[in-house]
């Protein structure tokens, strides 16, 4: 039988078991979700994801290990020579994707520039490469039931950790771990990096409503300006999804009825990658239910957390939300590699769901 035209574009996220970080454990999932190069081969990002269902990770201050390596000055600083990083953090409570969940706290800028930011929010960090930034740690949970996530996106094929690649700096001089909890003041500098994630404006899939949170949370331009544009989906009830036939109409970002009733499929001009994971911090490699996803033709269905990348001039969708097991809920972040600025002006080629789409 002849390999599927699409098949190595759709691949199961892995755990980082090469990085052992004895400071998460009883407070976070121990090992980190990761879409990298082992992954999929040819990816121009690097997504790690971090789950933290009880306060205080210890600043690392535990000695980390690398493929058998200890990690020098695991609770200091770094910055990257050659790539910038966005950090998303937001919450996992199906029932409102407006809440964090707690407090979370990350230093950017190194040195007396040093800047600690309290984020009680859904917050988006941009960090510019040659930019010192670390420690971040969660100082407060409200409900372990629903944990904080944390979505590191680095802007590289490869996350290489060595003098080349990366400067090290000791701690900013204002850090203080009795301060944990606590606002400190600082020059400011770094202000605009962080800003609050927005509710959707420009996006809303009506069929959704009552089995996603809607609106959707946004990383775009009204945010902070980037390379990147993120839409992120948190799905509770299945027998939904984006690009399903529907009788809903949407109303699509140039103000037009959209009739769905044939469903949709694209491709942008761009290249996109779709990453589907879940939101238990105990079982991260499970999805929670089951995604079916079209590239083409071709029908892709999974219940393992799971990356597929779309190249520019793909057709893609449907994304159907088959199931979600009981107590459950799993996410779906769209991330757009191009200027935020412009990502409506890249999609292309709009037509009806392909016929062999089946519920």
């Amino acid at each position: 039988m002849a390999k599927a035209k699409y098949a190595d574009l759709v691949q199961p996220l892995r755990l980082w078991t090469e990085l052992v970080r004895p400071s998460f454990r009883g407070r976070m999932a121990d090992f980190s979700l990761l879409y990298d190069d082992h992954v999929y081969s040819e990816t121009p990002v690097w997504v790690e994801i971090f789950y933290a269902y009880a306060a205080g990770n210890d600043i690392r201050q535990l000695p980390s290990v690398r493929e058998g390596v200890e990690i020098k000055n695991p609770a200091g600083q770094h910055s990257h020579n050659d790539f910038a990083e966005l950090f998303l953090f937001f919450g996992s409570d199906p029932s409102d994707n407006t809440r964090l969940g707690g407090v979370a706290e990350i230093w950017v800028g190194h040195g007396e520039d040093a800047q600690k930011f309290m984020i009680r929010e859904p917050t988006a960090v941009w960090v510019p490469k040659g930019v010192a930034h670390n420690p971040w740690y969660f100082s407060r949970i409200d409900n372990p039931k629903y944990p904080m996530i944390l979505m590191v996106i680095a802007f590289r094929h490869t996350y290489i950790m060595n003098a080349q690649t990366m400067k090290n700096y000791p701690l900013p001089p204002a850090f203080d771990i009795n301060k944990i909890g606590e606002e400190q003041p600082s020059k400011g500098l770094y202000t605009k990096y962080a800003n609050k994630l927005n509710l959707s404006q420009t996006i809303l899939i009506p069929q959704l409503v009552g089995r996603v949170c809607t609106p959707n949370l946004m990383f775009d331009d009204s945010v902070y300006r980037a390379p990147v544009w993120v839409e992120m989906f948190h799905v509770f009830a299945g027998g939904c999804g984006t690009g399903v036939p529907t009788l809903w109409r949407t109303i699509g970002p140039d103000g037009k009825v959209q009739d769905q009733s044939k469903g949709m499929q694209h491709s942008q001009k761009y290249d996109e990658l779709f990453l589907f994971f879940t939101s238990d911090p105990h079982d991260t490699l499970n999805l929670g239910g089951e995604v079916v996803t079209y590239l083409g033709d071709e029908a892709y269905s999974f219940t393992r957390s799971t990356g597929v990348w779309v190249p520019a001039g793909t057709p893609h969708n449907p994304m159907y939300f088959k199931k979600v097991d009981a107590g459950r809920s799993y996410f779906m972040v769209v991330l757009a590699l191009v200027d935020n600025w412009k990502f409506f002006e890249g999609i292309t080629d709009a037509g009806p769901a392909p016929k062999n789409f089946k519920f």
